[in-house]
């Protein structure tokens, strides 16, 4: 594995494009020309004093950098509070809300694309049978729900179109309408959606149990979706293994990012939510000191060992939401086989660098190996 290589696409993609854009671009995204000597600081990983297949894998476990994090959010978020203050003169009120990967803080790119829900404010869907029954009046609106949020949608098209008029906006998505260039920093996808109340919110009056129904544009029907579950129990999981779940996800994206040959489109089958998945089915086994972290390389290769080797579990393995099989066809075979060949190459490698005496692969090399920055 060419780990020089493979470090310098790491560093470059974890950087946003305003690094290299100059100066003052920088400085009209911060708001503060003294960030100038922030954006060309080393990360952390990068000045370990390792060998470049460490710091590699490292850097791809790493968080990406807070203020590329930032900018991202920020910009999801002003581009939300243009559509919603509009829709409000419109007199149809809305809720924003930041979802995806770059929310999670699982994403590996500075310029990561952006997932705002934009969801119908007065009018929810509520799950039966009701806990309390009676417990709410009747929407004033009394049009299906695909129709509000049909409604939103075409709304939301003529708006953003408007609003953001040297901007590439793509209607013709079936989830979301994407916003790219001209003035956005990033990729923004506006989601619209709907308020569903489960029968697990009604009766806790929890957060994380309120779901939301997607609008699917191509067939005018919504689907369910639990981002705020999701999240919760991600974040859970990963506060009780101080980090490495996170870690894990990162570092399967970065395999998925840095394939190459036939690997490169096959090994996409898996999605972010199947990564998130995997990752959080394997939450028991990461529980390792943060200094130890390059042995969750060895870890995870194991571990895709195993799932290739066992298809009853695989087959039977849910997402954290509960809403489906993780594998639920067969192309994600292929990918996780390819992801496993990537990690596989990842671990013998860095191995061989660590220790270029030993003629087999010992998996102790990397879960005793103690990486101090």
């Amino acid at each position: 594995m060419d780990f020089s290589s493979r470090l310098g696409s790491l560093k470059q993609r974890r950087k946003g494009p305003e690094y290299s854009s100059g100066l003052e671009t920088m400085d009209s995204l911060t708001g503060n020309a003294s960030n100038r000597e922030l954006f060309k600081a080393k990360e952390v990983f990068e000045s370990l004093q390792e060998s470049d297949g460490v710091k590699y894998a490292i850097g791809a476990m790493t968080a990406v950098e807070q203020k590329y994090t930032e900018i991202s959010i920020k910009e999801g978020e002003r581009v939300a509070a243009s559509l919603a203050r509009d829709l409000d003169g419109q007199e149809f009120k809305v809720d924003t809300r930041l979802q995806g990967s770059v929310g999670l803080d699982v994403h590996i790119k500075g310029y990561s694309d952006v997932d705002m829900l934009v969801l119908v404010k007065d009018t929810i869907l509520v799950q039966t049978p009701q806990i309390v029954p009676n417990s709410y009046i009747d929407a004033l609106d009394q049009r299906p729900m695909p129709s509000i949020v049909g409604d939103l949608r075409a709304r939301a098209e003529i708006i953003l179109t408007n609003n953001f008029p040297k901007v590439d906006v793509n209607v013709n998505g079936a989830k979301s309408i994407s916003l790219e260039g001209g003035s956005l920093a990033r990729k923004v996808d506006i989601v619209p959606a709907a308020w569903y109340h489960t029968v697990d919110f009604q009766s806790s009056r929890l957060d994380h149990h309120i779901a939301v129904k997607i609008y699917n544009k191509h067939e005018s029907s919504l689907f369910v979706n639990y981002p705020f579950l999701n999240r919760k129990k991600i974040n859970d999981a990963d506060d009780m293994v101080d980090g490495n779940l996170k870690r894990i996800v990162r570092l399967m994206k970065t395999l998925q990012s840095d394939a190459v040959g036939q690997a490169k489109e096959s090994i996409k089958n898996i999605n972010s939510f199947d990564v998130l998945s995997i990752a959080y089915d394997m939450r028991s086994q990461l529980f390792i000191p943060s200094y130890r972290q390059l042995g969750l390389v060895e870890i995870l290769r194991a571990r895709l060992e195993y799932l290739l080797e066992d298809e009853a579990y695989r087959k039977n393995m849910d997402t954290p939401d509960l809403t489906r099989k993780v594998f639920d066809n067969d192309n994600k075979l292929e990918a996780l086989a390819w992801l496993f060949i990537d990690c596989n190459d990842l671990a013998d490698s860095l191995v061989k660098e660590i220790n270029p005496y030993s003629s087999t692969y010992d998996k102790k090399v990397l879960l005793e190996k103690a990486v101090f920055g």
